[in-house]
């Protein structure tokens, strides 16, 4: 099974030229034959049209991919999509928080109950999880140990165990970014733990820098903007792609 990540660099907004390249350049990465799962970096589109006329040029039937779109703003507005046999499916959730404030109680709840009920779906008989950016500090890194981190409300059991079941019971774990993390190491300590139990993780998000291309291109394994990760060890990709550097492409096999 081949997973692709790509990311675009960031741009506050698109031109109507930038939009139609990038229209025919995710139509084109899905058309590609050697892909089952593609996994872009959020907020690659802010309208639902730009999403249908992709959905319009994407022949290959077979590819699943995963969207956010960008269409409001706040929160609430980051919505994610799945096209998937064909057809663009509205997973009917979004994003429930950001940063480590809101990292609270209720919001860890509501999270865990997206993650059991809306943020699941099935690839080649692999069960896919997703976690949108900064819900990633539903985990706080355990700062005596190294590349480790833990459930952040030690005081909720109950929680623990529920968010416990849900990612024992999937084989991919899937946390796209809208930036880079500033932290990186503490970020990282969350793909370590996402990865165990022979788990695999991913992350994208959009490039920031020319620096972050050009690391990932000459260095994979050192890349901030795309990462795979399975039994807590960091993938080699098979492939590295920058066309005309105006995005990045990572291939890997699981």
């Amino acid at each position: 099974m081949i997973i692709k990540l790509v990311s675009f660099p960031y741009v506050d907004r698109l031109s109507a030229k930038s939009r139609k390249l990038r229209i025919n350049i995710v139509s084109d990465i899905l058309n590609e034959k050697n892909a089952d799962f593609v996994m872009f970096s959020e907020w690659i589109f802010d309208n639902m049209d730009d999403l249908k006329k992709v959905y319009q040029l994407t022949h290959n039937k077979q590819v699943t991919a995963l969207f956010e779109l960008n269409l409001a703003s706040g929160l609430d507005g980051n919505n994610l999509f799945l096209l998937q046999n064909g057809k663009i499916k509205d997973l009917k959730t979004h994003q429930i928080f950001s940063t480590p404030k809101e990292a609270t109680e209720e919001n860890i709840e509501n999270l865990i109950r997206e993650l059991e009920t809306h943020r699941q779906f099935v690839v080649n008989d692999k069960h896919f999880l997703i976690l949108q950016c900064g819900e990633n500090n539903i985990l706080k890194t355990t700062r005596d140990k190294e590349n480790c981190s833990e459930f952040r409300l030690s005081n909720r059991s109950d929680l623990k165990n529920r968010f416990d079941k849900v990612i024992n019971g999937v084989d991919v774990i899937l946390n796209p970014l809208h930036t880079k993390w500033g932290r990186f190491y503490d970020f990282s300590c969350r793909l370590y733990k996402f990865s165990e139990r022979k788990r695999y993780s991913f992350y994208c998000c959009q490039l920031t820098t020319d620096n972050q291309l050009i690391n990932a291109v000459k260095n994979p394994q050192k890349n901030t903007a795309q990462r795979a990760m399975k039994s807590r060890k960091i993938l080699t990709p098979l492939l590295t792609e920058s066309p005309n550097n105006s995005y990045l492409l990572q291939a890997y096999e699981i």
